[in-house]
């Protein structure tokens, strides 16, 4: 009898027990999912809770170090969101993971000097005979200064940029009435109109499948950090995640 009593014990527990660890399994099948599509050095989610059956936590926090988004790396990119409703977790372990809709979204993302230069090095800013080259960045608290030629036709024009920074449709960051200096060739307007409008946005955040709004940029000497007028907070307590390199 009591053999009996302690399988039954026994089984019980593990039917309990089912649910749990098919959604921890989904949860980390989550966090896979962000590491592959942007391939961090460092990642940390923390959930409030396990989700429900149709995907829904109550609230996510989720860091990711030296992450990589449209060939820009951010040092990092930090989300807290509460209300958060994904697909089915049964879907995420195939690699199709959708964040639909978010009560509350906060969000911070830094990004330093040396990773825009090197971003804009790595990209073809301009095709054909209109290209930008040998343009380098510096970011300081008073804003964005540059330098770089503009192929133009037959013309290689030495541009250097002065620049505020702005946030532009909560996703995007944008020179903000720059003030140009060509350097001894006489170039009409519409000329350094056309080069600067080939670099923007400096960054463009859409491709990140989260619902980030963007609000407000603090420069210091060497980085920009774009933020949601109120900056995340990590979870106290919680079930985490980690991962790294």
């Amino acid at each position: 009898m009591k053999i009996k009593q302690k399988f039954l014990l026994a089984l019980m527990i593990s039917i309990f027990m089912l649910p749990c660890m098919a959604c921890a399994d989904e949860v980390e099948d989550l966090l896979n999912f962000y590491v592959k599509k942007f391939t961090p050095e460092k990642a940390t989610l923390i959930i409030a809770d396990k989700p429900d059956a149709t995907g829904l936590f109550t609230e996510i926090y989720m860091d990711l170090k030296g992450v990589v988004i449209e060939k820009l790396r951010l040092s990092s990119l930090t989300v807290n969101m509460r209300g958060v409703q994904f697909n089915e977790p049964s879907e995420w372990s195939k690699g199709n993971v959708e964040c639909k809709d978010a009560i509350s979204v906060l969000a911070t993302a830094t990004l330093l000097e040396n990773d825009i230069n090197k971003s804009i090095s790595d990209k073809n800013f301009g095709q054909n005979d209109e290209h930008w080259h040998d343009l380098n960045m510096k970011i300081s608290p008073k804003g964005l200064s540059g330098r770089g030629y503009y192929k133009y036709s037959f013309l290689d024009i030495l541009l250097e940029i002065d620049s505020k920074l702005k946030i532009v449709q909560g996703k995007e960051l944008w020179l903000d009435n720059p003030f140009v200096k060509v350097n001894k060739l006489d170039v009409p307007d519409y000329v350094t109109n056309k080069a600067l409008k080939k670099i923007q946005p400096l960054v463009n955040l859409r491709e990140f499948p989260l619902p980030l709004t963007l609000h407000k940029v603090v420069l210091k000497n060497g980085q920009a950090t774009l933020s949601s007028r109120t900056l995340p907070k990590a979870l106290k307590g919680g079930i985490k995640y980690t991962y790294s390199k």
